[in-house]
């Protein structure tokens, strides 16, 4: 299967299990450089080093490992002091957890939650166009943000990181929306780039009162969306973003008739398990998996809304693919397949008319989780064009599509006789 990226799980890999591991290898970076992270910043980001594994070109996995050297952990143990105004417990396991928001524009934003400390959560911004590796501060302390993944918009300047949030409300008032962002120029503000810019966020009528928790961020065609997986999307120009106006007004775009959903009644299976939305092939595309306890004929159903431009109220959803998992299961068995739920499922921009979707196979379990196959749907036909066995055995936090060559200047690191990944 020729799809053009790898398959990376969110999660982080625990840099011991990398070292000395075959197939590892350190991301080279240009330059390293920390923003807003104190004095001692600088020379802790220098300590900080990526780490890939590519796994086989078959298998098209990948896997992302961050890897901290003692500068790091001298570095969070002073600023915990500052901001506690008392020193780091002594003789603790200094450890962190990593965890791959997002790549998009050439970028891959990945964040770093010191948890032992409690609330010290951190980005490290890799540019692959310059080979830069960046480190910044998660939003002030004050913002109750309702997302960490961060829109990347690459403009004249260089790129922008851009999250979306707001402050809790009491009573009646209507929650109030705000934009944070991030630049290592900040050149269309004018200021040091050391901290987040705020701006805020104009909300159409139809989101009165309501909670918004994006799921999915992407821009196309000079405008910024932001999905609530479970409610529709809100969006609004990258112009205006990249301006000097504190205003930023926004549109909003329900799901289909049908497909909002109550969170609190979801259970313990984050929506993106069985939803995605994307621009692919001219047009907005909304995928629904019926999950496990809804007993509708199950089925994959993909909603189409065609546009070049922003969406407006003219625009509407219409149905463009079904896919009966009855009929699935049947390709799935002839070409040696679980029969089981697919979940995760994948748009990829380059293919209007393709569905990814992940297939766990529970039947055959082995160590350290069990196969996965990343299998190739045609949304017109509705059938199976490919399906490949993946080398993960486990998706802790979900996939993440990886583009080829992304990482093009690679140094191995040493590998001992013990492999890094399980036959399968």
């Amino acid at each position: 299967m020729d799809s053009g990226f790898a398959v990376m799980d969110c999660a982080g890999i625990n840099p011991k299990y990398a070292a000395g591991r075959e197939g590892w290898a350190t991301i080279k970076c240009a330059s390293k450089r920390a923003y807003g992270c104190g004095d001692t910043g600088n020379s802790a980001v220098q300590d900080l080093d990526l780490l890939l594994h590519q796994g086989d070109l078959e298998n098209l996995s990948s896997s992302l490992s961050v890897h901290a050297g003692d500068d790091v952990f001298r570095w969070i143990d002073q600023v915990i002091a500052e901001k506690k105004g008392r020193p780091a417990a002594p003789g603790k396991d200094r450890y962190f957890m990593s965890k791959v928001e997002i790549v998009d524009k050439g970028l891959i934003v990945v964040t770093l939650s010191f948890s032992e400390y409690g609330g010290f959560d951190y980005y490290l911004v890799f540019d692959s166009f310059d080979r830069s590796l960046s480190m910044i501060p998660y939003i002030p302390e004050w913002a109750a943000c309702y997302t960490k993944c961060p829109l990347p918009l690459r403009h004249e300047s260089g790129y922008s990181l851009v999250l979306i949030g707001g402050e809790f409300s009491f009573g009646r008032e209507r929650p109030k929306k705000y934009i944070w962002q991030w630049s290592p120029m900040a050149a269309s503000w004018g200021s040091i780039p050391d901290s987040w810019q705020t701006q805020k966020l104009c909300l159409p009528s139809q989101m009165n009162n309501k909670f918004f928790s994006p799921d999915v961020a992407f821009s196309c065609n000079g405008f910024a969306f932001w999905t609530d997986l479970a409610l529709g999307t809100l969006f609004c120009d990258c112009s205006a973003l990249l301006s000097e106006s504190y205003l930023v007004k926004s549109k909003f775009i329900p799901l289909p008739p049908g497909y909002q959903l109550d969170r609190d009644e979801e259970g313990i299976w984050p929506v993106e398990v069985y939803r995605t939305m994307g621009y692919v092939g001219g047009s907005f595309k909304f995928v629904a998996i019926d999950k496990p306890h809804d007993h509708c004929g199950r089925r994959v159903k993909v909603w189409t809304l065609w546009t070049l431009a922003a969406p407006g109220p003219g625009h509407k959803w219409t149905l463009y693919s079904e896919f009966r998992l009855k009929k699935l299961w049947k390709d799935f068995k002839m070409a040696g397949l679980p029969k089981n739920l697919p979940m995760w499922p994948m748009l990829r921009e380059q293919e209007g008319a393709t569905l990814y979707l992940i297939l766990a196979d529970k039947t055959k379990q082995v160590i350290g989780g069990q196969k996965h196959y990343l299998c190739r749907l045609d949304m017109p036909t509705q059938s199976l064009l490919q399906a490949k066995l993946l080398a993960h055995t486990s998706l802790i936090l979900g996939p993440v599509k990886l583009p080829s060559g992304f990482f093009n200047c690679l140094d191995p690191l040493p590998s001992s006789p013990e492999p890094m990944w399980m036959d399968v």
